[in-house]
């Protein structure tokens, strides 16, 4: 599935703002995949090691409404989901994730990347990553998960 994964990412073109054109998305393109790879594995420490020191995240879930704040949350977080779906799901990979229309984009120091999950007939979830330059690798910072019917 890891290579399904790949495949499905570098399959989409990646797209930039033309005024950051000569900016290289590259390495977030690659901390994106890294981080799409190990999240559909449940590998919990590559995971964690995905994360910047003060991340935040919008859940896509009934039951945490809020933004979440910080790493201790976070991952608290992750671990019940990482913990549920182990048990109802066989994998891995759990999630089979298949990101469509990814979009890369490079601002500075900050990298955003948004793709769609999910296709016709089916529930589609929106997901936005940033990522931040930390300590000179690529961080996700704030990950923001919606679906829609």
């Amino acid at each position: 599935m890891a290579t399904a994964l790949a495949c499905a990412l570098l399959a989409n073109p990646v797209i930039g703002d033309p005024a950051h054109a000569r900016e290289d998305v590259t390495p977030i393109r690659a901390a994106a995949e890294h981080f799409l790879r190990v999240f559909d594995n449940l590998e919990w420490e590559p995971f964690r090691a995905s994360w910047a020191a003060e991340p935040s995240v919008f859940f896509p879930f009934n039951d945490t409404p809020e933004r979440v704040t910080g790493r201790a949350a976070v991952e608290a977080r992750f671990h019940k989901f990482f913990e549920e779906t182990r048990v109802r799901t066989p994998g891995p990979p759990y999630l089979h994730l298949q990101p469509r229309e990814l979009r890369v984009d490079r601002h500075g120091d900050a990298g955003l990347v948004t793709f769609m999950l999910g296709g016709p007939g089916e529930r589609i979830g929106r997901r936005t990553l940033l990522f931040v330059l930390e300590n000179g690798t690529w961080k996700l910072v704030h990950l923001h998960a919606s679906n829609v019917e």
